[in-house]
């Protein structure tokens, strides 16, 4: 199994971690306290040089690592300490490396919190977020249908931190923000080869959210665990025929 842990683009970040960084970054240059109001997500995008949407995914992440809290009608606020919930980052501090013999036990470990999340955001969900996620979902489809690898991956990532926000429990929306940080070579991988991947990862998220919708907890937890398990064979597929790929061009050369 060697030989799959180099495969280009195990460095691959969405685009809205970036721009979260830089926010932070933004916090500390500009001195901002505990309680100082950011600028609105319009102006920050404008600062940034990235979209308003791209800004407001970037929030809900650092939202759920307790770097910032949002009122409504009133904006964008950096929290009373770095971090308002430590133990839920300190209990999920996934630091392990997670070379691919562990991969398949890592997409275990997503479904089960993945489907916990999908039943608690049916449950719990705001119209607000509700919005949000089906925006996502249509950058997502768009993605899929073009072949833009980029908007997909994005999306597609945005779509499931979406869910996990949406649960409101900080413990489940950071677990789910660390596994993907984990998960992103295998992902990159699997979107890069398994025949017509994308597309049905698409479909699943269009399922997700129509049983969000209609508030079926139970709806929404299958779609997702097929969802996550669909995408863990791809991820098979796609490392047996890389190393069949490799044994051949081996054989070729001897």
């Amino acid at each position: 199994m060697g030989p799959v842990a180099k495969i280009p683009g195990s460095t691959y970040r969405p685009g809205y971690e970036t721009v979260a960084d830089k926010i932070i970054e933004f916090i500390t240059t500009s001195a901002l306290q505990p309680g100082d109001r950011l600028p609105t997500e319009q102006s920050l995008g404008d600062q940034l040089g990235v979209s308003r949407a791209m800004v407001r995914e970037a929030i809900k992440l650092l939202t759920a690592r307790g770097y910032v809290r949002t009122r409504r009608g009133s904006g964008i606020y950096v929290t009373d300490n770095e971090a308002p919930y430590p133990h839920a980052t300190a209990a999920i501090d996934l630091s392990m490396p997670v070379d691919p013999e562990h991969i398949l036990a890592l997409f275990e470990f997503r479904c089960l919190q993945e489907m916990q999340t999908a039943r608690l955001a049916t449950e719990r969900i705001t119209l607000a977020e509700l919005r949000s996620l089906e925006e996502i979902v249509a950058r997502n489809r768009h993605g899929a249908d073009t072949s833009q690898w980029d908007i997909f991956i994005e999306s597609d990532v945005a779509f499931h931190q979406g869910i996990a926000n949406a649960s409101h429990n900080p413990f489940l929306a950071e677990t789910v923000a660390a596994t993907f940080r984990l998960q992103r070579w295998a992902i990159k991988i699997v979107t890069g080869g398994a025949p017509g991947s994308i597309l049905t990862a698409a479909d699943y998220h269009e399922a997700i959210l129509a049983a969000i919708k209609s508030g079926e907890p139970e709806s929404a937890v299958q779609a997702m665990q097929t969802h996550v398990q669909t995408v863990m064979a791809d991820y098979q597929y796609e490392v047996r025929r890389l190393l069949t790929e490799h044994i051949d061009r081996e054989t070729e050369l001897t």
